[in-house]
């Protein structure tokens, strides 16, 4: 059986990036669709869901955060990375602070973007993870991509916060260099600085509400999850 071809939809304001990018992602095989603008990129979007939403951060109309944060009221789980000529850290943050998935430069190699891509695309909800598990006193629902309190309220997460929460789940204990984190979910090649991984579980933690405590930080090492993994919970993931 053939394998779907997955579409990315790429937003830039410039013709030669977006036709650029274009040849490149059709030459490996990818459908592909672009936008000038953020208002025609989140009309394309509603017309028919991209596998991947690629994004220029400066466009007229509606900027590349604009569009972000649209998308991720209603779809959490679509990968989205921003194409950029900008490299401060502040700019990257500010992106993974409203939903982000990665960042890439616009004068980055094209294997680099090709990997990336390709990185973003696995990382979309597997069928390995179960529908639910119990996080402290949280469910996380990855079916409906929820935590789920112990009051019954929710936050919607995202399929990275998903499999942050999961690592830390099933290593229960252990201590995670900051390194270890960067390098397991945001690939070898991350060109951000590490307080990406701050702001990720500042936002983890908020969500989780009391069992926010849960995550330690552990001064100069990395970071430790003090829940009890029985041997059901082992079995279950």
């Amino acid at each position: 059986m053939a394998v779907p071809t997955k579409e990315i939809l790429v937003v830039d304001d410039e013709p030669a990036i977006r036709e650029g990018l274009r040849a490149l992602l059709e030459s490996e095989g990818y459908a592909v669709r672009t936008a000038g603008d953020g208002e025609e990129a989140l009309r394309l979007y509603r017309d028919r869901r991209p596998d991947l939403l690629l994004l220029d951060v400066m466009m007229p109309r509606l900027n590349g955060y604009a569009v972000c944060a649209e998308v991720r009221r209603h779809d959490p789980d679509i990968p989205i990375l921003f194409l950029t000529a900008k490299d401060a850290e502040l700019d990257e943050l500010r992106g993974f602070s409203i939903g982000a998935d990665d960042y890439m430069s616009k004068t980055s190699a094209e294997a680099v973007k090709l990997a990336r891509i390709a990185a973003a695309l696995r990382r979309g909800p597997s069928s390995s993870i179960p529908s639910s598990f119990k996080f402290g006193g949280c469910r996380i629902d990855t079916v409906e991509m929820r935590i789920i309190l112990p009051d019954g309220s929710f936050n919607e997460i995202s399929p990275r916060e998903v499999e942050i929460l999961r690592c830390f789940f099933v290593h229960a204990g252990e201590v995670l260099s900051r390194d270890f984190l960067i390098t397991h979910f945001w690939g070898r090649d991350f060109e951000g600085g590490d307080a990406v991984l701050t702001v990720a579980l500042h936002r983890l933690r908020e969500k989780l509400g009391d069992d926010a405590s849960l995550i330690k930080t552990v001064s100069r090492q990395g970071y430790r999850f003090e829940g009890v993994l029985t041997q059901a919970s082992r079995k279950m993931l």
